[in-house]
């Protein structure tokens, strides 16, 4: 069981990692309007990001996994590289239309309905936790609350 220091410490990196986010969109369309190209913003964008992630690696003595490893992992995992992109791409275009605040606050809207939705099946080898009264409650509440700030 995680110390109090421990899961205090998560949340304030978790806090600080949003915050990182929601910069994402407003940097990655800026760069897009600098190279005149999404698509160049976004290679770009993951060019610097698998270059800091294998010094990380280096650094850290990181062992590349062997062939068995890959052909031994269920097929949907390669599609979190995939997700990424999209959501750099649709952040190029929706930040500058829409504004940070509202466009976080529609991922945010999605992220829930997944993640109520991915919980209550089970999906990605998750441990099934059903749909209850109070987690629709809890996701009408932000949902009301992202509207609030989307139409103001």
């Amino acid at each position: 069981m995680p110390t109090a220091w421990a899961v205090g410490t998560l949340m304030v990196a978790a806090v600080f990692g949003g915050a990182l986010i929601a910069a994402q969109g407003p940097i990655y369309a800026r760069m897009a309007i600098g190279f005149g190209n999404p698509i160049t913003a976004t290679l770009v964008a993951f060019i610097i990001a698998t270059f800091a992630i294998s010094l990380v690696a280096i650094l850290t003595g990181v062992r590349w996994p062997n062939s068995g490893t890959f052909q031994s992992m269920p097929a949907w995992v390669w599609l979190g590289a995939l997700i990424g992109v999209y959501q750099v791409l649709v952040s190029i275009f929706a930040v500058p239309r829409l504004g940070v605040a509202p466009f976080i606050l529609l991922v945010i809207v999605g992220q829930i309905l997944a993640s109520l939705f991915y919980d209550h099946f089970g999906l990605f080898e998750l441990k099934m936790r059903p749909l209850n009264m109070q987690a629709i409650a809890g996701a009408g509440m932000v949902f009301l609350g992202a509207l609030l700030v989307i139409t103001r």
